[in-house]
């Protein structure tokens, strides 16, 4: 069953139409009257229905079941992830930490990162197609870019930090009554080159901060995004 988007989608709506451009992309799927269809609202509202009428290009979807927070996790999952010099790695690790389940990605800019902007619409598209195929509800939040010297103010809206450390833990710890996961959960990054000796120091500091390291060998750094991403979300809320 195809994944459309509507931000117009609410928890008792009982029928909406989509945008023009939506429409386009259902028209390109060949989607006919009667097709089933799930309708994700982006804000965590996922829909069951059925397309009642093509008119003059749009499409008008039935809604028949609506859940709210369908396939999400059940707490605030968020990356610090540092800017990448490839534009095609940034968008394809935007893709995948999508369909892994993150709610908030912050950009930053530290001492080694190369490239000092990046282009919000393009990744926004990206994300956007990702939270459809993975039939997500919640389309993640790409927060404006940011600068290393800020990740303290990020870091301090989340319970814990897990932070990719090759001098770090080889696994998580199996309890977490110290870490609670209240406010959320934050992966942090470092970029290509790693992060400077400074701010390491400057990282291990915090309180809340778990550093894991990520097996023996030198990882890129969207590898290492979705790999923690993974563990870590697998960790927190395992699959039953």
């Amino acid at each position: 069953m195809e994944c459309l988007y509507s931000p117009l989608l609410q928890y008792d709506s009982q029928h909406i139409i989509l945008s023009q451009d939506e429409s386009k992309h259902a028209k390109v799927l060949r989607l006919q009257e009667s097709d089933p269809v799930l309708i994700s609202s982006g804000t965590g509202f996922l829909a069951k229905g059925r397309i009642k009428s093509i008119n003059q290009g749009l499409y008008e979807i039935l809604i028949e079941e609506c859940r709210k927070h369908a396939h999400e996790l059940s707490f605030r999952f968020g990356i610090a992830l540092p800017l990448l010099t490839s534009k095609d790695r940034m968008e394809f690790v935007i893709e995948k930490l999508t369909e892994l389940g993150i709610t908030d990605i912050h950009p930053f800019i530290s001492e080694r990162v190369q490239t000092h902007s990046l282009d919000m619409d393009r990744l926004q598209a990206k994300s956007l197609a990702a939270m459809k195929q993975s039939k997500r509800s919640i389309l993640p939040t790409i927060h404006s870019l940011s600068t290393f010297q800020k990740l303290s103010l990020i870091a301090d809206t989340y319970s814990v930090i897990i932070m990719g450390d090759v001098k770090g833990h080889s696994t998580l710890p199996s309890t977490f009554s110290e870490y609670s996961k209240d406010k959320g959960v934050l992966v942090c990054i470092g970029p290509e080159g790693g992060f400077s000796d400074q701010e390491l120091t400057i990282l291990r500091s915090f309180s809340h901060i778990l550093p894991i390291r990520l097996g023996h060998t030198r990882l890129r750094a969207e590898t290492a995004a979705i790999a923690l991403t993974a563990i870590s979300s697998m960790h927190f809320e395992p699959v039953l």
